[in-house]
C-alpha cells in the first residue's frame, strides 16, 4: 500500500487528488475563492449536483479547506430533512455577527432537495442577503429540474459526472497491489467511487484475514 490510510478515510486535499469531472471543479473552486477574497470576500453559493458516490461531498469539504474553515466554530453542515423555518431563523440571526474564527463561515447543507418547500422559500430570501465572509454550499442527487426554477438561479451549479474505470483504477492503486482485484473494483462500481473504496477496504481486510491465518498455520 502506497498511502498509509484506510480507503474510506481517503479526502482530497488538492484538485490533483479528485478523479473525473470532480478534479476540473476543484480547480474552479480554487478561482471562485480567489475571486471572492479579492472582492472583500463577497459571498457566494454554489450547488454540486449529480449521482451518489462520485465526490461532492469532497468537493464541499475541499472548499471548506479553501475557505480556511475551522469545521468547529466556523461550519454548519445540515441535511436537507434537518432545514425547518426555525434552523433557517437562527442561521438568519447568526449571520448578523462576524466570524470570531476565521475570515470566512461555511454553510453546508447535503441532500438539499430535501428540504421543505416552506423552508425553500425561507432560504431564499438568506441566500440574497448573506453579508460578505459567507459561503452556502449545497449537494443534491436529484434533477435540476426538481428544484424550483427562482431557487436554481441564486447557484453556481455545477454538474459532477461519474469517473471512468481507468480513472478509478488510477486511485485504487493508492491502495492495492493487485490488478485483477484493482480491475475488477474499478468495473463493478460503475463510476462510485465511494463504493469503489469502500470494496477496496474490504479486500486490504480480506488479505489481512488470509495473511493472518496463513501464519498461523505455519
Amino acid at each position: 500500500m502506497s498511502v498509509n490510510l484506510l480507503p474510506s478515510l481517503y479526502s482530497p486535499s488538492s484538485s490533483e487528488e479528485f478523479i473525473g469531472s470532480a478534479s476540473k471543479i476543484a480547480l474552479l473552486l480554487q478561482k471562485v475563492v480567489k475571486d471572492a477574497e479579492a472582492s472583500s470576500k463577497a459571498p457566494f453559493r454554489i450547488l454540486f449536483n449529480g449521482e451518489p458516490g462520485i465526490g461532492k461531498s469532497a468537493l464541499a469539504k475541499y472548499l471548506m479547506h479553501l475557505l480556511r474553515c475551522d469545521p468547529r466554530w466556523s461550519v454548519r453542515k445540515l441535511n436537507g430533512t434537518q432545514v425547518r423555518i426555525e434552523t433557517l431563523e437562527e442561521i438568519a440571526a447568526d449571520l448578523h455577527y462576524k466570524d470570531l474564527f476565521g475570515n470566512w463561515r461555511l454553510i453546508w447543507i447535503e441532500e438539499a432537495d430535501a428540504v421543505p418547500t416552506v423552508a425553500q422559500v425561507r432560504l431564499l430570501t438568506i441566500l440574497d442577503d448573506l453579508p460578505n465572509g459567507t459561503a452556502i454550499v449545497c449537494t443534491s442527487n436529484c434533477k435540476l429540474a426538481d428544484f424550483r426554477k427562482r431557487f436554481q438561479t441564486r447557484f453556481k451549479i455545477y454538474e459532477v459526472e461519474a469517473p471512468g474505470p481507468e480513472e478509478i483504477q488510477g486511485l485504487l492503486k493508492k491502495f492495492l497491489n493487485d490488478p485483477r482485484t484493482i480491475l475488477n473494483i474499478a468495473t463493478f462500481a460503475c463510476g462510485n467511487v465511494r463504493q469503489a473504496l469502500l470494496d477496496a477496504e474490504s479486500a486490504l481486510q480480506a488479505a489481512g484475514i488470509a495473511t493472518s491465518q496463513s501464519l498461523n498455520s505455519s
